[in-house]
């Protein structure tokens, strides 16, 4: 119990400290715009480039593991869309429920939590999360928004938009290098070495706080019933879906995973929305839906994250 409560307890404390002091006017909510900006295009991928460092291509690419995450993913998408519909929704609110329940917050609260909770696979199961997030769930989500505007030109064109996101993406990009380096057996000199393991450790600590900022100020009224099913899809939902497939695949020919990235892949599933979503959404007019989703499902993530640890410690996994 103690050491469940030591993965959580810190993550949230630094989430709480980013809101209050954003609450008391020392910083201001639209600074956290930039810190974020900091976490996702410069620390964070330092952090994937050190973590993923050193790995083969073939450990980097477990298909257990991430068709788990994907998998579970493109049916929570599938799930929002439909539900969304169903209630007589627009397009857009349809794409935003579905994207809120997929999309996860790898960088900023897993990893943190595996640094704390799975040390020895930390860097392999974000690398790989995030794998999935920049060439499965975020390019899938833009299509979606892209098919209801009707822009982008023709089919091609749109696709080699998506392509070129995803290969400039800054973590993609991190993950490339590491694994370049790997397989030429280079590795940073010592000074280049420290400066970026500075940047890398600042991911965390800034990225929660960043969170914690952005509570202040949001609305949820109106859109109580969305955003709870959002929440409770993403949460609940898909790390359930997330403990079925890592029992199912392995019984379908694929490599069974140890425990430690088991776990990691269904607690990767039980992560809060991700942060991009809200921005994505908001581009769409759906930007309030977006963040109360992302920041609802952050607060009540402490929650659900350690009773997802305590039920797999039951289960005998953690």
């Amino acid at each position: 119990m103690i050491d469940v409560f030591s993965a959580t307890v810190p993550i949230f404390l630094i989430v709480a400290v980013g809101y209050v002091v954003t609450r008391l006017g020392v910083l201001k909510r639209a600074d956290m715009t930039v810190l974020s900006t900091f976490v996702v295009k410069v620390a964070l991928p330092a952090l994937v480039f050190v973590s993923v460092a050193g790995r083969s291509l073939g450990e980097i690419l477990n298909p257990t593991w991430l068709l788990t995450y994907g998998v579970s993913a493109m049916i929570m998408m599938g799930l929002g869309n439909l539900y969304a519909k169903a209630r007589g929704r627009s397009a857009a609110r349809a794409a935003t429920v579905g994207f809120a329940m997929s999309g996860t917050n790898n960088g900023f609260v897993g990893l943190p939590m595996f640094l704390i909770l799975l040390p020895n696979v930390a860097g392999l199961a974000a690398g790989m999360a995030m794998l999935v997030d920049n060439t499965l769930i975020i390019p899938v989500a833009l299509a979606m928004y892209e098919a209801i505007t009707g822009a982008g030109g023709p089919l091609t064109h749109k696709l080699g938009v998506l392509v070129r996101r995803v290969l400039l993406h800054p973590m993609v990009i991190a993950i490339i290098l590491a694994l370049l380096l790997g397989a030429l057996n280079l590795e940073l000199t010592g000074m280049l070495d420290r400066a970026v393991q500075m940047v890398a450790s600042s991911s965390s600590a800034v990225a929660l706080f960043s969170i914690g900022g952005m509570l202040v100020g949001l609305q949820v009224r109106g859109q109580i019933a969305d955003i709870l099913t959002a929440v409770g899809g993403k949460l609940l939902l898909m790390p359930l879906l997330a403990v079925g497939l890592v029992n199912l695949l392995p019984t379908l020919a694929l490599p069974t995973l140890s425990t430690d990235l088991r776990v990691a892949a269904v607690l990767t599933c039980a992560l809060p929305s991700m942060t991009v979503m809200a921005a994505v959404a908001e581009q769409h007019g759906e930007g309030d839906l977006g963040a109360a989703s992302m920041m609802l499902s952050t607060v009540i993530s402490f929650f659900t994250l350690t009773a997802w640890m305590m039920g797999l410690r039951a289960v005998g996994w953690l």
